[in-house]
């Protein structure tokens, strides 16, 4: 019995050492170019630029890399410079034992906004990345001109991560099930399997980059930031933000909770509220047509460019919840004319007008929820027809009596119906007179 114990403490003892020194394993990029590649505050980090025009920052979330803006980037490279980067310790980037949490994001995005010389630059991030970049708009106020934060908790209690990833993050045997993780990809699978509310849009992409990083980086990184936003701290910290302010979020989200949206623009007096129905926590893979359209008519002002949203075919025809406020969007699909894509870096481009429609044809386009001033606008609720509600009698009005029809005519009554009985008119005579008073004497009175 006592070998049994012994082998079974060896064992352990050394799976416990193998965990640790996986979670002590660092990786930096083997080659690097020097147009994709930049040494910021010690960390080689991957980069891009695409496009011309007004300056688009893109950051990634936890667990992800910068190919999760793949589509939308390529969107706005048509009228904005888009720059992106794989954030220290995920993607291809540098992933130290260190510098991980939303204040060393933070400093790490000045860093590169400065080295390109970025003011007033249009700043969109996901997730913890989005807590990265509120905290980079609220120190540094001249870098960025609107802010874009999409699914991002505003406290701690709002993140709920999956269980087998959760295993992943802990201290100790954490690097072990990452390390599994990283090895089995049906693992890996069900690590981001909730990200989504659909599982055919989990792409290949999510998959991979979720084994991309490394325990220290994965642990290290969500570890940190939750105690950075505990208590709502970065939350207050948001409301000195002055700038336009987008807070984007997926009603369906298993990942971060979206009441979350309210808490960051309830401070922010620019803040507007885009929420998606039927999305999960990627709402740039999800509904990528609807999440474009949105954040395109945010950066450029134009909200016509909500009419070329392309909502999934699971929300087509379907009508919106009676207490949404919603605004219209049209299908390329049934448009006579082509999309015109703007192809010009000026912010003026025009767009082709919107398709005008009958009444009839544009109750059954499909909706895009949008509210505002983190609060719902006055619902405009149709005037019901007025056989709906009966009109209300005045005190003291007469009320015509009603003809019934044949079929209610009551049989005819005897005319005796409410005569007394002679009993009752002898004994009713009687009382009157034993109290003396008479019929007499009542009318001399």
């Amino acid at each position: 019995m006592s070998i049994v114990l012994i082998v079974v403490l060896v064992v352990v003892v050394v799976v416990l050492a193998v965990s640790v020194l996986l979670g002590r394993t660092t990786r930096e990029v083997e080659s690097a170019r020097d147009t994709e590649y930049l040494e910021l505050e010690g960390v080689l980090i991957r980069y891009s630029v695409i496009g011309g025009g007004p300056a688009v920052l893109l950051v990634h979330g936890w667990l992800s890399s910068s190919r999760t803006w793949e589509q939308l980037a390529g969107r706005l490279a048509q009228r904005f410079t888009v720059y992106t980067l794989d954030l220290s310790g995920f993607g291809e980037s540098d992933k130290p034992l260190s510098g991980y949490g939303v204040r060393n994001g933070s400093r790490l995005l000045y860093a590169f906004c400065a080295h390109f010389g970025l003011t007033r630059a249009n700043v969109i991030g996901h997730d913890l990345g989005g807590a990265m970049a509120v905290k980079l708009a609220a120190d540094h106020p001249d870098v960025v001109g609107r802010l874009v934060i999409v699914s991002t908790p505003a406290d701690e209690n709002q993140i709920d991560v999956p269980t087998m990833l959760w295993l992943a993050t802990l201290p100790v045997v954490g690097p072990l099930f990452y390390a599994l993780g990283r090895a089995a990809r049906p693992v890996r699978r069900s690590w981001v399997r909730p990200f989504v509310a659909d599982p055919d849009d989990l792409t290949e992409e999510v998959i991979d980059d979720a084994g991309r990083s490394t325990p220290a980086a994965v642990s290290k990184t969500l570890s940190i930031a939750r105690r950075e936003i505990a208590r709502g701290r970065l939350a207050r910290q948001a409301r000195i933000i002055k700038i336009p302010f987008l807070v984007v979020a997926g009603e369906e989200d298993q990942i971060v909770d979206p009441q979350s949206v309210g808490v960051w623009a309830g401070g922010v007096d620019k803040a507007e509220i885009c929420l998606i129905d039927e999305c999960g926590h990627l709402p740039m893979i999800e509904r990528t047509g609807e999440f474009n359209a949105q954040i395109l008519a945010f950066l450029t002002g134009d909200a016509r460019y909500l009419d070329y949203a392309r909502p999934t075919t699971k929300t087509k025809g379907v009508p919106p919840a009676e207490d949404d406020v919603v605004a219209e969007t049209h299908y390329l699909e049934e448009r006579d004319e082509p999309f015109v894509e703007a192809t010009s870096a000026d912010d003026t481009v025009d767009l082709p007008p919107p398709r005008t429609e009958p009444e009839a044809e544009r109750d059954n386009v499909p909706k895009v929820v949008r509210k505002q001033n983190g609060r719902y606008p006055p619902r405009n609720r149709p005037t019901p027809p007025e056989e709906a509600y009966p009109a209300t009698e005045e005190p003291g009005a007469t009320r015509a009596r009603r003809r019934p029809s044949d079929e209610q005519f009551l049989p005819e009554l005897p005319e005796d119906l409410f005569d007394w009985p002679e009993t009752r008119r002898e004994f009713g005579s009687t009382e009157r007179h034993q109290d003396g008073h008479s019929d007499g004497q009542s009318d001399k009175d």
